[in-house]
């Protein structure tokens, strides 16, 4: 059964991105696919270092932090990282990308958010616990 399609950056604008590959290759590194997501509540493929001397760099528009959704209009939201990696080496000279600029920045905000959401209740039960301990121990201590 194939793993689970998972996409936190829905509605995050989408930018369109021409590449030449050129003598030093596209240049960037990237992680995630569905097999090894970079953030297990999204599957998707984000840019993780762009290389000083590759085409992604010169050109100047593809962020480390970037999600990319489509390379040659073929979308890449649901595939294997391995699947990914074979899609980027047979793209061929020219290159197309669909990217969504800052989209682990909008992640990492969206789950911090859940965070604190979440971890407020959780202060406000602690201190309920607290303050009922702390009346059991005053009614312990009169006796």
């Amino acid at each position: 059964m194939p793993a689970p399609v998972l996409n936190m950056t829905e509605g995050l604008a989408v930018t369109e991105i021409t590449l030449h590959r050129g003598e030093t290759g596209l240049g960037f590194n990237i992680r995630g696919g569905t097999d090894i997501p970079h953030f297990k509540e999204d599957t998707g493929i984000f840019v993780t270092k762009l290389k000083e001397a590759g085409a992604a760099y010169r050109d100047g528009r593809l962020k480390e932090g970037d999600k990319i959704l489509e390379v040659n209009g073929h979308k890449i939201q649901s595939v294997t990282h391995n699947e990914a990696v074979q899609i980027f080496i047979t793209a061929g000279e020219t290159v197309h990308l669909k990217v969504q600029h800052g989209a682990e920045e909008y992640i990492l905000k969206q789950l911090e958010a859940r965070k604190g959401g979440s971890g407020g209740l959780l202060l406000l039960l602690l201190l309920g616990l607290a303050a009922a301990a702390g009346i059991g121990f005053v009614v312990m201590s009169k006796k």
